[in-house]
C-alpha cells in the first residue's frame, strides 16, 4: 500500500468519524446561542461545573477498558474470540457501573455540598441535577462498547448514524424542557438523560447480536492491564479540560465559570477536528505497522494534521467576533454578556493543536506495548495544569485558565514525544512544521488587526492566502503535488 493511499484511507475514516463526533459534540454549539441568550452567567456556570464532573466520571465508569477492548478486538482472528471479548467487557462494565451509580445516587445530598463551594441560586435543586447526571452516565456506559465495535470494524457510516440520532434527540429534548416545560438549567440535564437513554435503546440490537454470555477472568485481567495506563491519561485530559472550571468556581466566581464555559466551547471547535483524528488514528496506525513505509506514514501524518489544524485556527480567528455578534431580532448568536470570553478562544485553539501532536506521538508506546509511558506524560501535563491554574486564575481570571490549558498540553505532548522516540524513533518533519508555524503566526497577526476585523472580505482573502503562501514558499514537495493530483483527480476518489 503506497504512502498516499494510506493517507487517503486515514483521512477518509477521520472525516467520517470526525463528522460523527462533530455532529455529536455540535449540540454544544447549536445550543450555545440558546444558553447564552437565556441563562445568566451564574446559571450557566452551575451547569458548567456539573458537566465538568460528568466528564471526569465518564472515564471512571469505563476505567480504561475501552483501550484494552479496542486493542484485542481488532487483533482477534475469529468471531468466537471477538464475542468473548465483547461479552467480557460488557458484563464487567454492567456490574461496575450499576454499583457505582447506586453509591453515587445515595450520596447525592452530600455530593451537592462538596461539588459547588460558591453560593448557588435557591432555584436550583443540586440533588436532582446530580442524580440526572448519574442516570445519564449509566446509560452512556452500557452504550459505549457497542459503539466502539463499530469503530473497531471501521463501520463508520453506521457509527455516524447513531451520532446523528443522538444529537437530534438531544436538541429536541433541550428545546422541549427549556422552552416548553420552562425548567431552566434543569432542562439541560433532563435532555442529556433523554438522549443517553435513547442511544442505549438504539444499541440493544447490536448488543443482542454480539453478546455470547461468556465471561473470561484471564481475558478481563489482560484487557484491564492494557487499558489501565490509558485511564490516568484519559482522566488527565479530562482534568485539563475541566479543572479550570473547578478552579474558577473556587478562586473566582460562578459568573467567571459561565463566561469561560462559553469561550472554551467555541475554542473546542478545534477539539472536534482533533477528535476526528483521534477516533481513526489508533486502528489505522496499528493496521499499517507492518508496512515497509510505516515510519514515513506516521511522519507525514503529523505534518498534514498540523497543517489542517492551523488552517482551522486561522478560519476561526478571522470570523469569530463578527459571527458571534450576528443577531436575529433581539437575540444574538452569542449573548452579549458572553462576548468578552472570545478573547480566550485562540489560546484554547492552540492548546488543542498540541493535543493533536500528542495523539500522533502515541505510535511508539502503543506498538512496543509501553503504554505505561502515557502515565508519566499525562502526569507532567496534569502537574503543569494544576500549578498554572492555581497561579494564574487569581490575577488573570478566565485568561489564566486558558493559558494553563495551553501550557499543560504542551508539557504533555513534549513528554510523550521523548518517551515515544525511545520506543520507536520517527524522524518528524520539524523544518516543515516550523515553516507552517511561521506562516500561521504572520497571518494570525494580520487577521486580528482592526482593518481585517472590520472587513470580512479581507479576512476571506487572508484565509485563502494560507495555502497559497505554502505553495509560494516551497512547503510542498514536488512528489506530493504530483501524487495528490493523481489521487484526487476525477475517478480516483
Amino acid at each position: 500500500m503506497s504512502l498516499l493511499v494510506s493517507m487517503k484511507r486515514l483521512f477518509r475514516h477521520s472525516a467520517i468519524y470526525g463528522l460523527g463526533h462533530i455532529i455529536n459534540r455540535s449540540i454544544g454549539f447549536l445550543l450555545l446561542p440558546l444558553y447564552t441568550n437565556v441563562f445568566s452567567g451564574e446559571a450557566f456556570g452551575v451547569a458548567g461545573v456539573l458537566m465538568t464532573w460528568q466528564a471526569l466520571l465518564t472515564l471512571i465508569y469505563v476505567y480504561g477498558l475501552d483501550a484494552g477492548f479496542l486493542r484485542y478486538y481488532v487483533a482477534a482472528e475469529d468471531e468466537p474470540r471477538r464475542r468473548t471479548i465483547f461479552s467480557t467487557t460488557l458484563i464487567s462494565l454492567l456490574i461496575t457501573s450499576a454499583t457505582l451509580s447506586a453509591v453515587l445516587w445515595l450520596a447525592a445530598p452530600r455530593l451537592s455540598e462538596w461539588l459547588l463551594r460558591a453560593p448557588v441560586p435557591p432555584a436550583f435543586s443540586l440533588d436532582l441535577l446530580i442524580r440526572l447526571v448519574i442516570a445519564a452516565l449509566f446509560c452512556d456506559t452500557l452504550a459505549f462498547i457497542p459503539l466502539l465495535v463499530l469503530r473497531a470494524e471501521e463501520k463508520s457510516l453506521a457509527y455516524i448514524a447513531f451520532k446523528v440520532l443522538n444529537v437530534a434527540v438531544n436538541l429536541a429534548a433541550n428545546l422541549y424542557f427549556i422552552f416548553y416545560r420552562q425548567q431552566g438549567v434543569e432542562g439541560i440535564f433532563w435532555a442529556n438523560l433523554s438522549s443517553s437513554a435513547f442511544t442505549l435503546l438504539m444499541t440493544l440490537p447490536l448488543l443482542k447480536r454480539r453478546a455470547a454470555l461468556s465471561f473470561s477472568s484471564p481475558l478481563l485481567k489482560k484487557l484491564f492491564l492494557f487499558g489501565l495506563p490509558a485511564l490516568p491519561s484519559g482522566l488527565a485530559i479530562a482534568l485539563m479540560d475541566s479543572a479550570d472550571r473547578i478552579f474558577l468556581e473556587r478562586l473566582a466566581s460562578l459568573q467567571s465559570v459561565g463566561l469561560y464555559n462559553s469561550g472554551s466551547k467555541l475554542g473546542m471547535s478545534m477539539a472536534l477536528l482533533v477528535a476526528a483524528f483521534r477516533f481513526a488514528w489508533p486502528p489505522f496506525f496499528l493496521s499499517v505497522a507492518k508496512q515497509a513505509d510505516a515510519e514515513s506514514v506516521y511522519r507525514r501524518a503529523l505534518t498534514y494534521l498540523i497543517a489542517v489544524c492551523f488552517f482551522v485556527f486561522l478560519l476561526i480567528s478571522v470570523f469569530l467576533d463578527p459571527i458571534s455578534r450576528l443577531s436575529i431580532g433581539p437575540y444574538h448568536l452569542i449573548g452579549p454578556e458572553y462576548w468578552s470570553a472570545n478573547r480566550i478562544v485562540p489560546v484554547i485553539l492552540l492548546a488543542y493543536i498540541f493535543y493533536a501532536a500528542y495523539l500522533n506521538f502515541y505510535v511508539g508506546v502503543y506498538l512496543k506495548d509501553k503504554t505505561v509511558y502515557i502515565i508519566w506524560a499525562t502526569l507532567a501535563g496534569v502537574a503543569v495544569n494544576l500549578l498554572a491554574n492555581r497561579a494564574l486564575i487569581p490575577s488573570l481570571d478566565i485568561d489564566g485558565a486558558a493559558w494553563a490549558r495551553l501550557f499543560s498540553y504542551f508539557a504533555m505532548a513534549g513528554s510523550l514525544y521523548v518517551f515515544s522516540q525511545k520506543c520507536y524513533p520517527i524522524r518528524y518533519e520539524w523544518k516543515r512544521l516550523l515553516h507552517l508555524s511561521l506562516i500561521t503566526a504572520v497571518l494570525f497577526i494580520l487577521a486580528r488587526t482592526p482593518v481585517v476585523q472590520a472587513h470580512l472580505w479581507l479576512g476571506v482573502l487572508l484565509l485563502l492566502g494560507f495555502p497559497l503562501s505554502l505553495v509560494v514558499t516551497g512547503f510542498c514537495y514536488q512528489e506530493e503535488r504530483e501524487s495528490f493530483k493523481r489521487l484526487f483527480s476525477k475517478g480516483n476518489l
